[in-house]
Order: C-alpha cells, then sequence, then structure tokens
C-alpha cells in the first residue's frame, strides 16, 4: 500500500563523522565489560526423591557441585525435608566467572499421597 498523499517520508540524509566516534564496536565492549564482570544464575531444583535434580545440575554444569541427599536406597525411609537449602558456587571457564546459587529442596512432594488419582 502506498502512503497518503497527505503524509511524506521524512528525508534522512547521511553524516559523516569529521572524526571517529566509535560506535562501531559498541557490541565488541558490551561483550568485553560482560566477560569481564561475570555472570550469575540463580536455579532452582525441585521434585521428589530419586528424580534425580543433583544429577541433572551436575551434569548441565560438568562439574560435581551438589551432593544426592535423597534416599540412597529404595527401602531407605522417606526423609521429611522441609529445609530448603543453598550451594553457592563460583564457577570459571576460559576466564569467564559464573556465580551459581543452587536451590535445592531436598524430599519436596515426597509425602504427598497421589493414590486418589
Amino acid at each position: 500500500t502506498s502512503l497518503p498523499s497527505t503524509m511524506s517520508t521524512p528525508t534522512v540524509e547521511e553524516i559523516r563523522a569529521a572524526s571517529y566516534v566509535g560506535f562501531d564496536s559498541i557490541t565488541r565492549q558490551i561483550e568485553h565489560k560482560l566477560l569481564k564482570r561475570g555472570f550469575q544464575f540463580n536455579v532452582i531444583v525441585v521434585g521428589q526423591t530419586g528424580l534425580g535434580k543433583s544429577t541433572l545440575i551436575n551434569t548441565i554444569f560438568a562439574s560435581h557441585l551438589i551432593d544426592s541427599k535423597g534416599r540412597l536406597e529404595s527401602d531407605e525411609p522417606v526423609r521429611q525435608t522441609t529445609e530448603i537449602q543453598t550451594v553457592s558456587h563460583v564457577i570459571v571457564e576460559n576466564g569467564v566467572k559464573l556465580r551459581l546459587n543452587i536451590v535445592d529442596t531436598p524430599g519436596y512432594g515426597d509425602q504427598i499421597n497421589n493414590e486418589g488419582w
């Protein structure tokens, strides 16, 4: 569709800078600043005992960051856990820092009775 005759297209004029300004390197500057400062991730893992929450976190970050706090054996009694635990780590990869906070909820949902479903 064409513009109505009463509306005009603004004129855009290309101007060459008299000296170097540096806006062509803004993205590199931002990237450099972010990589130097590092990043922070907050992760919460929720699920019943034995689902693999700790394994998932350890696998994603290719490090042993948290221990399994659920039942170690299937015949072990279910633990009633109401304690939310936070573990913090700083992971450095190729000079880039990642501040990682992992919130673990061991035993969450273990006491729910789903027999009525």
